[in-house]
């Protein structure tokens, strides 16, 4: 208890001694706006935010609203930097029986992201049983047959008879697009410190079916336009950038098409921060590329150190599993952080808001804050 207790009046001293202190709720206190922002991602309007019934234009123009009621600087022409992708998805009937006894999509079976348009009998070939969990994604390409995966105990019986009914729609140049938002730095301007999170999801699998998307990454985008909306309130020396993606589930598509084609000069980034997964902090955070920018690592552990704003900072070696890939490869200095402990859903129906305990959503901002602060 008295560890508790010295924690929390280290962390309110650090507000003070900030200047964070506009209002505790305003300025120290980020889940309350962070748990709107998820809810509003994760709701059904918009079809988790795939590429069919427009769910992820709904999305993106959503977080463009929230950058333009915070007062966020559009770069160029406008927020959006929109580009093309091949995409295959399903917002027709998925249906799938066992010996005639119906399934329910999502939670007793998931078909291949590549599946076609098929309906009939499948042969045993065509189907399968993971060991773990079920984990859906998302395809740019079209398969010449289907496959499914079966929950174990999700059927009754043995699967001597499955019958299976799938719509798809396969959009060979779906129009997407990045959003990008920026707070002019007050003495270097033309420097750059960015955020980074992807906002898509997977979006339908039938048309009752769709992935919410929470953790992934939902948290990741209210993080983003949390720390957006603290940093228009206080500027630093160099021109702060927040970018979110799209299509990163399709293979970082979103962050290689701005890496490709920048609205701002890459070389003059000092440093690039992306949030993925990070709903969860129990466990405290991992930073993916501690080991290729030990300097950093080395400053952001001091902060905790000092200011104890998560349990537990571990460093993880370069990992191109997130959108910090494209500027790492281009040699952009960059952290991908992620959450650690808590909820194990993952590209599943279970991946929802009221499953998200944002344990560390609080300390992991703030300590961002303290970091980019600190350039």
């Amino acid at each position: 208890m008295e560890k508790t207790r010295n924690a929390v009046f280290r962390f309110l001293l650090f507000c003070l001694s900030s200047g964070l202190f506009g209002s505790y709720d305003a300025a120290c206190q980020y889940t309350e706006y962070a748990q709107t922002v998820i809810d509003t991602l994760c709701s059904e309007k918009f079809h988790g935010r795939g590429y069919d019934r427009w769910g992820d234009r709904h999305a993106a123009e959503y977080i463009r609203d929230e950058l333009f009621k915070a007062g966020i600087n559009a770069p160029g022409n406008g927020y959006f930097q929109y580009f093309t992708i091949p995409v295959n998805t399903f917002p027709g009937k998925v249906k799938l029986k066992i010996n005639d006894h119906p399934l329910i999509p999502g939670r007793d079976f998931l078909i291949d992201p590549a599946s076609p348009r098929y309906k009939g009998l499948l042969d045993s070939s065509r189907f399968g049983i993971p060991k773990g969990k079920l984990t859906f994604g998302i395809s740019s390409q079209v398969a010449r047959m289907p496959y499914v995966n079966l929950k174990p105990d999700g059927y009754p019986g043995s699967a001597d008879k499955v019958w299976i009914r799938i719509r798809n729609r396969y959009q060979s140049s779906h129009e997407t697009q990045n959003v990008i938002g920026t707070v002019p730095g007050t003495e270097y301007p033309d420097s750059f410190l960015v955020f980074t999170a992807h906002y898509d999801h997977l979006g339908l699998m039938g048309r009752n079916t769709f992935f919410p998307g929470a953790n992934d990454n939902a948290s990741g985008v209210a993080m983003v336009l949390s720390l957006a909306r603290y940093f228009k309130e206080h500027p630093l020396r160099c021109s702060l950038v927040f970018i979110f993606f799209s299509a990163e589930e399709l293979g970082l598509l979103g962050s290689e098409h701005f890496a490709e084609n920048s609205l701002i000069r890459l070389p003059a980034v000092k440093f690039l921060v992306n949030l993925d997964l990070v709903g969860t902090g129990s466990e405290g955070i991992t930073v993916v590329n501690a080991t290729e920018f030990p300097g950093q690592y080395g400053k952001l552990c001091r902060i905790n150190d000092s200011s104890h704003f998560v349990n537990e900072v571990k460093s993880r070696s370069a990992a191109c599993v997130s959108d910090h890939c494209p500027f790492f490869r281009r040699g952009i200095p960059c952290f991908f952080i992620y959450t650690n402990g808590g909820i194990a859903a993952y590209h599943d129906l279970d991946d929802r808001p009221e499953t998200l305990p944002l344990t560390a959503f609080d300390g992991l901002t703030n300590l961002l804050i303290e970091f980019y602060s600190k350039f």
